[in-house]
């Protein structure tokens, strides 16, 4: 019997033998042998040692090594803000187990979204750095990762405190699995959906790598109406018993670009015929495909003239850079860099141009973010022909979880990414990111528009009128409730928030600001999600009564601190004067 049934049959034992037991030190030894032979014996298997270690730590809580292991399994995985509970009974009872056991706290609470706590513990062990400056052991993290940990998590505390103009939604079980999946690509009118995934149903490789998932393979799904259709294997004639993965789709869903391991990583594609037939995938034909480095993610114009992708060539400004290439009399010409105003001296990847031509959404390490890779965006100024400064797109869309691969739909208002999340389905999941308004921004050109129009407009002298200013502070700051866990509008809310609706209606100056919070029952992570989500569930409800999305701004908080727990659980409605808004 193999190596990876073993681990199976393993697996299952442990999951169904374990139960909440009075603390048995002596299981615990055994679990953590079992933990170690798979560690040892199959590395790539994580999760299953992930899972036995977990018991060993359950099994006896005082067991510091079991702890330290389930520690750095979690920061290895998925849900990575989980390792800060064990790392925190290593330190309580060997603080000096590692010599970086304040940096792996740091690390953990830094993914759980509590930044200033992950602060308190990177400064905490860059001050045990400078009081031992000789010290040499493989447990030690360098000042330089220290001091980009810090770096990263000043960043985040800014980002997440700023308003965000989007919220993220699962796209659902048809398309997820509970394997990963990831780098979704779309046509036009999003119809098709093409993505990668690791997963074991329709793979055409009833085999697992040695990481114990199963290689990469490419699936597609159609959407009828608003409901996406169960995902299928794309074929054979693209997949192969080894790893495939996508790249890009043409607008028109008829050229899929692929990625190759040929060539140390090269970019090849297959087109559709009549009869919805994939063909054999071939290299990309031009100057594209480097020798002996790679190229890993490609953007092509609708017209086929221009194209973006990403690459480690020799000549960038660090790692993967992005290049662009033009089309002249049907080849494609030498590929040039984008320039250090999109690329860094780490990496940047999956450039996507939107249907204006000038802005270009990409995923980067090197801009100001909250690690890992985040999604920005920039656009091309054309007097200055120069891109303009990288905007992150903020919580909720990216996290310290790498966020890469963000797919923009044409008119703007939704795109597609692949993340870890709270909620997922299991690994990476595919998730509908939907753009909701930003007030700080289309406040002023609102105004001016309304102004040049028959709608009707409160001049401020108006709104200085005691009626209608007491009219406004009545509603200004309405609170709506939520049950545990929920993100649904309770009825007794409705008639309140239909007031307010009809009131913005008939105001063309006013606006709706919509702060959501959640109680402390949950992680930070969770906590942040769930907020996003009634802020989501308000804004849905008005822009159903018929107000417009561009009236409106709304984002979670996380934790409302100081709040009784059944009255945190809520989102704060306030009407602004739009006139009056950002000057």
């Amino acid at each position: 019997m193999s190596l990876r049934i073993n681990l199976l049959f393993l697996l299952f034992s442990i999951l169904f033998n374990f139960k909440a037991f009075a603390q048995d030190p002596e299981l615990s030894k055994i679990y953590m042998e079992q933990a170690d032979q798979v560690y040892a014996e199959a590395k790539d298997a994580i999760e299953i040692a992930k899972d036995i270690y977990i018991q060993a730590a359950e099994a006896d809580t005082m067991n510091v090594r079991a702890n330290y292991m389930t520690g750095v399994l979690y920061l290895e995985t998925v849900n990575r803000d989980y390792s800060t509970k064990y790392f925190e009974r290593v330190k309580r009872l060997d603080p000096k187990y590692r010599f970086n056991i304040d940096y792996l706290l740091g690390r953990g609470y830094q993914y759980g979204l509590e930044f200033e706590t992950a602060l308190k513990y990177f400064n905490a062990y860059k001050n045990r750095l400078m009081a031992n400056k000789s010290y040499r052991g493989s447990d030690k993290t360098s000042v330089y990762d220290v001091n980009d940990r810090i770096e990263e998590c000043q960043n985040a505390k800014e980002i997440i405190g700023m308003p965000s103009s989007y919220t993220i939604e699962n796209v659902g079980d048809d398309v997820n699995s509970t394997w990963p999946d990831y780098a979704p690509v779309l046509n036009e009118d999003e119809t098709v959906m093409i993505f990668t995934s690791r997963r074991q149903e329709g793979n055409t490789n009833e085999n697992v790598d040695k990481d114990n998932f199963y290689f990469e393979d490419i699936y597609i799904s159609k959407r009828k109406g608003v409901t996406w259709s169960k995902s299928i294997n794309i074929g054979q004639n693209i997949n192969t018993p080894y790893h495939d993965s996508n790249l890009f789709l043409s607008s028109d869903g008829k050229t899929l670009y692929i990625y190759s391991d040929e060539g140390n990583g090269d970019i090849f594609y297959s087109t559709e015929n009549a009869n919805e037939e994939w063909s054999k995938p071939k290299p990309l034909e031009g100057r594209i495909n480097s020798q002996g480095f790679a190229e890993q993610s490609i953007w092509v114009s609708e017209d086929d003239e221009f194209m973006m992708f990403a690459s480690n060539r020799p000549g960038g400004y660090g790692g993967f850079d992005i290049y662009g290439c033009y089309k002249e009399d049907g080849q494609w010409k030498r590929p040039f860099n984008m320039g250090p105003e999109i690329n860094t001296k780490q990496d940047e990847d999956g450039p996507y141009m939107a249907k204006d031509g000038l802005t270009v959404y990409f995923s980067s390490k090197g801009h100001k973010g909250f690690g890992g890779f985040d999604v920005f965006t920039t656009k091309y100024d054309t007097k200055s022909e120069k891109w303009g400064k990288p905007e992150n797109l903020g919580y909720p869309v990216n996290t310290v979880d790498d966020e890469v691969y963000f797919h923009p739909t044409s008119d703007g208002e939704r795109g597609y990414l692949a993340s870890v999340r709270e909620e997922g389905l299991g690994f990476t999941d595919i998730y509908m990111v939907k753009h909701v308004g930003d007030l700080g921004i289309t406040a002023r050109d609102r105004i001016a528009m309304l102004r040049k129009t028959d709608n009707q407009f409160v001049t401020d002298e108006e709104l200085a009128t005691k009626k209608l200013i007491d009219s406004v502070l009545s509603i200004s700051a309405y609170q709506v409730y939520f049950e545990v866990n929920s993100t649904d509008i309770i009825e007794r809310h409705e008639p309140k928030l239909n007031d307010m609706a009809k009131f913005i209606k008939a105001h063309n100056n006013l606006g709706i600001q919509i702060s959501a919070f959640a109680s402390s029952d949950g992680n930070p992570r969770y906590n942040y999600e769930l907020s996003n989500k009634r802020a989501q569930s308000v804004l849905e409800y008005f822009i159903e009564q018929g107000i417009e999305s561009d009236r409106m701004a709304a984002r979670g908080f996380g934790v409302l601190t100081g709040g009784v727990e059944d009255k945190s659980r809520k989102a704060e409605v306030k009407i602004l004067d739009l006139s009056k808004f950002d000057q």
